[in-house]
């Protein structure tokens, strides 16, 4: 017997639980917390003109790149083109096994060219 109505039977707490519970509609399903995403790219920049490298502190590879170009020794292996404005790989075996494992910690050309890439560097065909 219940002791607030002692004419209503009592109920095992498991049957009240399941009466309580309310059918799940899928469409008000909150999303799982993975799926929280902040999308900050209408976001105003405080100050645009900070880079994102701190001052006088050029990226490795770049530093790399530049000094295996500069070499007057190295010149029949990778040279920069008259104009100045690009540079090319004039002898791949030979870059791939003296110059890449001297300047960076690896031995793959594929590697290499992976870094060329991901720093905006184009491809350019001739012909």
């Amino acid at each position: 017997m219940n002791k607030a109505n002692p004419k209503q039977p009592t109920t095992p707490k498991a049957s009240r639980a399941c009466k309580s519970k309310k059918s799940i509609d899928p469409q008000n399903i909150a999303p799982a917390p993975y799926f929280h995403y902040t999308d900050r790219s209408r976001e105003v920049d405080d100050d645009p003109l900070t880079p994102l490298t701190p001052p006088y502190k050029i990226p490795n590879f770049l530093i790399k790149l530049f000094c295996i170009l500069s070499r007057d020794d190295l010149r029949h292996i990778i040279k920069w083109l008259p104009h100045g404005r690009s540079w090319r790989i004039v002898d791949p075996v030979e870059f791939e096994m003296a110059v890449v494992p001297t300047y960076f910690g690896h031995s793959s050309m594929n590697s290499f060219l992976r870094q060329v890439n991901g720093w905006g560097f184009k491809r350019e065909s001739f012909g």
